[in-house]
């Protein structure tokens, strides 16, 4: 790969292929593109990271050809680079465009390029084209099941005789593309690996493990939002969680209802917001907006388009993997933010929701999915920015001084926020179980049994109430085998050699344990 200096050279002297030619040519105000295609004179094709991070890929243009027309760029879009729903939806409200693709379907009625573009456009805008099918043009799918997680079953339209096996609805459809790591992380079937760790505990294990975990889940949901929850609030998430999977409409109320179970009285909303809500970043500069969800009017439909898609994790007719659904349905629902409060740890619930209606996680346990993505910050953070940033971004808006109100001024289409590329998220939400079946579940029941064994022998010896010996075992534990003075000090009615005998075997029966637990 070459230098990206002197890459650089060639760009200057290249033209925009493709979605970016679409983009600079009708000056479509659309998030910049994940990869872009360039045409130039060179023989080689090449490929580079911009400063930016975007992916460059130079294309000889004998090997493209001129390229120069709305229909040639629509073509290599669709023929060479990954759906793109939003640049679509851009492009196909302008007039002059859809002229385009009406005279494309009138020349060349059987190319399947120009019978996906004509759909692509009914689809998104709703525009209705003079075309008829030619007899005998064979069915065309709108993904190719080899880059993309698709709807098995899909919806045939028989105008352009196109499939569309779209994840979702014009409302709502994330795209999934099939990566290395993607197919890696579906192909170990975790949901199998799952109901497998599950059957083989005891019964009484693992109703204690569970309930660590419920705890766990619930503190490290609101350790993500830099949260310290009262045992009150504990106690409403918990059983929200303990609800997840019950069979009920995913209707405004609800999620109206689920909203109000986790925030205080005060916070309680009677429906999605009916107001422009935005977020801020911490600290002094509260009159700058770090994302801007979408308009009041637009969360209905969009919030309907994310039940649509979450009711496919339960549908036998058209299986779709379960964390797929999980993580397209949750990441979905925190950028359409529907409510003023509580919308990351809903959007947190929801992945536990999906997994358990899925029959992915059985009734009653719970994977702390919510402690993973704390410990992955960083990762869960960027996920969310590389959504949030580049919408906010096109928008001009003002906030007062106080930062009480905000007026967006330019256009906010709803398909800013209906379509988006879940691949990441997929993978880190997978990435994320993973870790919670091979590691947490099997650490907190590594945990038990070294309790269960150290606690028997130390009570064989030591008279002392089961919720201090308790307290005791967990402070050793905290402080990896060993007890500080100061913890010494909490237990003044042990001596220095029934301590040291007690540190001796809490540290003998905990020490894969301890030398397991991360740093």
């Amino acid at each position: 790969m070459p230098a990206k200096n002197t890459m650089s050279r060639y760009i200057s002297r290249s033209e925009p292929l493709g979605y970016q030619a679409l983009i600079e040519s009708c000056g479509l105000a659309v998030p910049p593109l994940r990869h872009v295609h360039r045409v130039t004179t060179r023989s080689v094709m090449e490929r580079t990271i911009s400063p930016d991070g975007t992916e460059l890929t130079l294309m000889p243009r004998a090997r493209v050809g001129q390229h120069q027309s709305l229909i040639d760029h629509l073509t290599f879009a669709m023929k060479r680079e990954d759906l793109n729903l939003t640049t679509l939806a851009a492009l196909f409200e302008q007039k002059d465009a859809l002229g385009v693709v009406q005279r494309w379907l009138a020349d060349a009625p059987a190319s399947i390029y120009a019978r996906r573009a004509g759909y692509l456009a009914t689809f998104l805008t709703g525009h209705q084209f003079a075309y008829k099918l030619p007899a005998g043009a064979p069915r065309v799918s709108l993904l190719d099941p080899a880059r993309y997680i698709i709807d098995p079953k899909g919806i045939l339209d028989r105008q352009f005789g196109v499939l569309n096996n779209l994840l979702g609805t014009r409302d709502f459809s994330p795209l999934v593309r099939r990566t290395e790591k993607l197919d890696a992380l579906l192909a170990e079937d975790l949901g199998a690996k799952v109901q497998a760790a599950i059957q083989v505990i005891e019964p009484e294990l693992l109703q204690r493990a569970v309930d660590y975990l419920y705890l766990s889940e619930t503190r490290s949901t609101y350790g993500i939002e830099d949260e310290i929850p009262d045992n009150q609030r504990q106690a409403r998430f918990r059983q929200l969680l303990e609800s997840a999977g019950a069979a009920q409409p995913l209707d405004e109320d609800q999620f109206v209802q689920w909203q109000n179970q986790i925030v205080s009285a005060m916070g309680a909303e009677a429906s999605y917001r009916q107001s422009q809500n935005w977020l801020s970043r911490p600290g002094r500069l509260k009159n700058i907006a770090s994302f801007i969800p979408p308009r009041p009017d637009d969360v209905p439909a969009l919030m309907d388009g994310i039940a649509q898609l979450t009711a496919r994790a339960s549908d036998k007719t058209r299986p779709l993997p379960a964390v797929i659904v999980a993580a397209c349905a949750a990441f979905g629902f925190v950028y359409v933010h529907p409510f003023y409060d509580g919308n990351g740890r809903l959007h947190r619930f929801l992945i536990h929701h999906v997994l358990r209606q899925a029959g992915f996680t059985p009734a009653a346990v719970v994977l702390p999915v919510s402690a993973r993505m704390l410990k992955r910050l960083a990762d869960y953070a960027r996920i969310l920015t590389s959504f949030s940033k580049p919408r906010t971004d096109l928008l001009a808006y003002k906030l007062d001084a106080d930062s009480g109100t905000i007026l967006v001024e330019s256009p906010q289409p709803a398909w800013l926020y209906s379509y988006f590329d879940a691949t990441e998220a997929c993978e880190f939400l997978l990435e994320c179980v993973k870790s919670c079946v091979e590691e947490d579940l099997q650490h907190e029941l590594m945990y038990l049994h070294a309790f269960d064994r150290a606690k028997a022998e130390l009570e064989s010896w030591l008279d002392m109430r089961q919720s201090r010996l308790t307290t005791l075992i967990d402070v050793i534990v905290q402080g990896k085998g060993e007890l500080s003075k100061r913890k010494r000090a909490l237990f003044k009615e042990l001596s220095d050699a029934q301590l040291e005998r007690i540190v001796e075997t809490v540290g003998e029966h905990f020490h894969d344990f301890i030398m397991l637990a991360p740093s």
